[in-house]
Parts: structure tokens; C-alpha cells; sequence
């Protein structure tokens, strides 16, 4: 027979018990662990509390405090063909944990099959107090926000509104990306490139065309020499503007605008005969999950840091102020698609 401790639940511990182990009163573990402000504690007093809750290891009663101050512990992530994606979904992960750290969850609503585009759900959540709306995308587009209470704090990851003039945007660095990937492609010696893009009105391209031409400038190469074609980057697209390239021209490397591109790429050389990377080098942008890697032979890319730009916007979410536009690094990942030339 189980004994009576057993068969009970343990207790919660309260803002009681904390008071008592930091010998303060009650109503000054609320102030301190509801971080009121407005109420003076001594910076000693406050230390202690905070040290007595994690010694009990004390949880807050979410749904307490958000009776108690009218204020809800959810975010709203609104998502646009992003959760289906291998990896621009991270940016789901990266919110979870910046907004999990605090005490709140997520609340993920897709909007890709939904035929009013998410303003239903969008309404209910404002509806429900939530926090604050996260919008989210795949790739940086112009999006149409649901419009909200002047109130309700509102970030844009990956994707920035029509008019983005006071919104709070966060994005990689597609320009550094394109820089440093051409870059590197100078570095190891190349100087005959052609760059097989996204479309050429992409936001993403055309910051990468930039950061190309001033890598080209600072390695004393005329930016007009370099090959640019553009396509919408599908394997199949790249497959056909390095057909069309390689046909005509031999450049030394293939920058593109993606990795699926670059998989397209490498089977045009493939099928004309080339070798990657003794006859031709490929680089890619997005270093994607189970692809960039996994290639034979493994692909130079960009690694576009979507975990941490959820992450970000997150914390800027939360935070009592916020930059407009926040730019977060990419990192170029050096493999042997990428010969260095003699």
C-alpha cells in the first residue's frame, strides 16, 4: 500500500515560502519577481528574493499573473509557408526559445490554406490579449499584415510590411552573404564568375548582386565583366541557366542563388562532362539541412542564420525598445565545391 506522502502530489511552492527563505514580507517577492519598477526595493532585497526563488526552484503561476496584471503569457506567430519548410521553419524554433526563456508560449498559426489569410485567427488572438504577433516568411517579401490595435506589439521576421516604415524588421544580411561568398571565390583565385540568381526583382537576389559587385571592386575586377542570369530558384532553373552558361562560356565558378540551384547547376555540369570542382567550382546560399553537406562533393555555401532571427525577434518582441531594422550575420561555410585556382 503507498503511504500517505506517496499518495499526495508535492506542493507548490509560493510566494510564501519565498518570503519566508528571504526573510522579506510577501508583497515583496511580488513586486520583485513581477518586476514592478514603480515599486521601490532595495537592489540587496531584490538579489535575495531572486536567489530564494531559484533555490526553491519557484514557478510562477502564469495564468495568476496574467489575471492579476491583464496581460497575456502567449505570442502569436503567424506563418506563411514557413512550417513546411526544411529550413526556414528554424525560425519558428529560434522564436520558441527566445520567448520560452521568458515564460511565454507560442501560439503558431499557419496561414498558407487559409482563405482569408490568417485574419480570422489573427482577430481571435488580439481578441484573447495575446502579448504580441510575430510575422514570419521563408524568404524577405513584402507581406499585407491584418491590421491591429495601434497597442499591440507587432515584429516581421524574414518578411517586412508593404509599409515598413515603423516596423520593427528583422533580416539576414543577404548583402554580406553575397559578399563574402563571392568573395571567397576571389580568394581562392577565380576571377572568370557567373552568378545564376533568384528573380532579378527578389529582394534577396539584389542585395546579393550588390554585395557581388563590391567584392568584385575590392578584388580590381569590373563588376560589368561578371555574368548575371536569373531565374526563380528551383533545381530545375538552375539546372537551365547553367546549361545555357556553360554552353557558351567556361566561367571558373558558378555562384548561385541558392543550394537548389547549385544542385542544378552540378548536374548541368555533370551532363556536359565537368567535373566539380577540377573543371568547374559551385557555390551556393542557404547552406540547407541535409543538402549542402550531403553533396558530393560537399557545397561551398552561405548559411543563412534563420534560427537565430527568430531568436532575435523574439527577444525584440519582448524588449520595452526595439532598432526598426535588425540585421543578423550570415557566415559563409568553405567545402570542397570551391577549388582554389593556381
Amino acid at each position: 500500500m503507498a503511504s500517505r506522502d506517496d499518495a499526495q502530489p508535492a506542493r507548490r511552492v509560493t510566494m510564501k515560502d519565498v518570503a519566508r527563505h528571504a526573510g522579506v514580507s510577501q508583497p515583496t517577492v511580488s513586486f520583485v519577481l513581477n518586476d514592478r519598477r514603480d515599486v521601490s526595493v532595495a537592489e540587496s532585497t531584490r538579489t535575495r528574493v531572486l536567489q530564494s526563488a531559484r533555490a526553491l526552484n519557484f514557478q510562477p503561476n502564469k495564468a495568476a499573473q496574467a489575471l492579476r496584471s491583464n496581460r497575456s503569457y502567449t505570442v502569436g506567430v503567424i506563418a506563411d509557408r514557413i512550417v513546411s519548410q526544411p529550413y526556414a521553419g528554424r525560425i519558428i524554433t529560434g522564436i520558441q526559445r527566445a520567448v520560452q526563456n521568458a515564460g511565454y508560449v507560442c501560439f503558431v498559426v499557419e496561414t498558407e490554406q487559409t482563405p482569408d489569410g490568417g485574419k480570422a485567427a489573427v482577430e481571435n488572438l488580439i481578441r484573447q490579449g495575446v502579448a504580441g504577433l510575430i510575422y514570419a516568411a521563408p524568404g524577405p517579401e513584402v507581406i499585407h499584415p491584418i491590421a491591429v490595435p495601434s497597442d499591440t506589439r507587432v515584429v516581421f521576421v524574414n518578411c517586412f510590411p508593404a509599409d515598413a516604415s515603423n516596423a520593427i524588421v528583422v533580416l539576414a544580411d543577404e548583402y554580406q552573404g553575397g559578399k563574402d561568398a563571392a568573395a571567397a571565390a576571389f580568394a581562392a583565385g577565380h576571377r572568370d564568375l557567373a552568378f545564376l540568381g533568384g528573380p532579378a526583382d527578389d529582394f534577396a537576389c539584389r542585395e546579393r548582386v550588390r554585395g557581388l559587385a563590391d567584392a568584385a571592386r575590392q578584388a580590381d575586377i569590373d563588376p560589368a565583366t561578371i555574368r548575371l542570369e536569373f531565374g526563380n530558384y528551383q533545381v530545375g532553373s538552375g539546372y537551365d541557366l547553367a546549361m545555357t552558361v556553360l554552353a557558351e562560356t567556361r566561367p571558373t565558378v558558378l555562384l548561385c542563388g541558392n543550394d537548389r540551384m547549385a544542385v542544378g547547376a552540378l548536374m548541368a555540369a555533370h551532363a556536359l562532362g565537368l567535373r566539380c570542382p577540377a573543371d568547374i567550382s559551385i557555390v551556393g546560399f542557404d547552406d540547407q539541412p541535409d543538402l549542402a553537406d550531403q553533396m558530393r562533393p560537399p557545397l561551398a555555401t552561405v548559411a543563412l542564420p534563420h534560427e537565430q532571427m527568430g531568436f532575435d525577434a523574439g527577444m525584440l518582441l519582448l524588449a520595452g525598445d526595439a532598432p526598426l531594422r535588425h540585421i543578423v550575420p550570415c557566415e559563409f561555410r568553405a567545402r570542397s565545391s570551391l577549388a582554389v585556382t593556381g
